[in-house]
């Protein structure tokens, strides 16, 4: 009997079925993870640069065809393209001065990359002299 099992576990060491499928199992949650995270960075900069194109060419345009705020808040607001523009609070501020726009949303992001941070507030400015 003890003969059987010994000559079993040496047949079970040598066998070399199903390690690609244990390999596979323990390192794909962390390739998945690095995949998405590194997928959701990705978006967080393209949120990053499109709202902050917005601000731009809202406070270009308003300086350049001397626009109201209300039309330079428009102007940013249909520039969002892709996002939510209702989500995004836009606030514009004309002096004799100079003209400022500032651009603030939540951001949530996708895979949570730690617990402390799984989402963050954008606010981005944009100002040209008159």
């Amino acid at each position: 009997m003890m003969l059987v099992a010994r000559r079993r576990l040496s047949q079970l060491r040598r066998d070399q079925r199903g390690v690609a499928a244990v390999e596979f199992a323990m390192i794909a949650p962390i390739f998945f993870g690095l995949l998405i995270g590194i997928m959701d960075v990705g978006r967080y900069m393209w949120t990053l640069n499109t709202i902050q194109y917005a601000i731009d060419q809202g406070v270009r345009a308003g300086v350049v065809q001397q626009l109201s705020t209300e039309d330079v808040t428009d102007l940013v607001k249909g520039s969002l393209a892709g996002l939510d523009a209702s989500a995004v609070e836009v606030d514009v501020t004309d002096d004799a001065a100079s003209l400022s726009v500032v651009a603030a949303t939540d951001y949530a992001f996708l895979f949570p990359i730690s617990m402390f941070m799984s989402g963050t507030t954008i606010s981005l400015r944009s100002e040209m002299p008159r």
